[in-house]
């Protein structure tokens, strides 16, 4: 479950940043293993090309998804455009269950079919070249999201591990290959396609939930129950319910009891401070309180 902090930047920029950064390191990979797999004749590299373009069109994603989430609330979406976030990262995790998928594809085919083995030195220095950059971006995108605490971006660094992984492979089996002769591509490949595939599986899920509404998780809960506590002589909680419209906007409606020997101006003191407990949890508190429990 996300939780909002406060900002000095724009959660918009922020992401805007992470998303242009990625692009950029992912259209500079493309241009260098395509240029390098067509002129080695290396249809593998030219394989993980064409799966950077893809990465740069998810990191345009990322762009346009923070735009648009951060778009002001209108009269159609009177609670904002935060959900957008929820979407965008749930098309990132169908790209990386994808991804899984292709390379599951692949490796069963290397291992029913094994191809010709052609891998020059400028292969391997254009694969540390991808390792280096999207290691670099996933500890980017890492820093990032500690202030964002995004799930679109949590789905982004998934997709840059799983390309990290595909990497090693392709660079590892073929250390393995030119020193041994022996070939381990497809095995090794259907166990990362595996757990690329758990990984999307797992994100696709989480993003799935946030879409469909869940409720307060339960370290919130005994927070929020904590809060109360500390006023059970005057106000006692009864029900909660969140609301959830995007991070930025997540909307938690309490049912509160009150004491009837407190004042109005002891209950409304007391809120005031609850209010702001609650606030600093990320959350935007509603109380329902009814004339008949405080005339009581």
């Amino acid at each position: 479950m996300e939780q909002t902090i406060p900002q000095t930047v724009s959660r918009e920029s922020l992401g805007a940043k992470v998303g242009l950064f990625s692009t950029i390191g992912n259209v500079v990979l493309f241009v260098c293993k395509y240029l390098a797999g067509t002129l080695c004749g290396n249809v593998a590299v030219l394989a993980e090309s064409f799966d950077n373009l893809m990465d740069s069109l998810n990191s345009l994603l990322v762009i346009l998804g923070f735009h648009m989430s951060g778009r002001k609330e209108d009269y159609l979406h009177p609670y904002g455009h935060g959900r957008c976030e929820y979407v965008l990262g749930l098309i990132i995790a169908i790209t990386i269950i994808l991804t899984g998928a292709a390379m599951l594809r692949e490796s069963i085919l290397w291992i029913l079919y094994p191809p010709d083995r052609s891998f020059p030195a400028v292969v391997y220095g254009v694969s540390a070249l991808s390792i280096l950059v999207k290691y670099a971006m996933s500890l980017y995108t890492s820093h990032m999201n500690k202030q964002l605490d995004s799930s679109a971006l949590k789905a982004c660094e998934q997709n840059e591990a799983a390309d990290i992984r595909m990497t090693l492979l392709t660079v590892g089996s073929a250390c393995l290959y030119s020193l041994s002769g022996f070939s381990v591509d497809g095995v090794v490949g259907i166990v990362i396609s595996g757990l690329i595939l758990k990984d999307g599986l797992k994100s696709f899920a989480e993003h799935f939930v946030l879409l469909l509404g869940e409720g307060v998780s339960g370290q919130q809960m005994a927070q929020i129950q904590a809060i109360f506590d500390c006023k059970k002589d005057m106000v006692t909680l009864k029900k909660v319910d969140l609301h959830d419209y995007g991070p930025e906007s997540r909307i938690i409606s309490l049912q509160v009891t009150v004491n009837p020997v407190c004042s109005p101006v002891e209950v409304n003191t007391c809120m005031d401070s609850i209010s702001e407990d609650i606030k600093a949890l990320g959350l935007c508190p509603a109380f329902s309180l009814s004339m008949e429990q405080i005339l009581v």
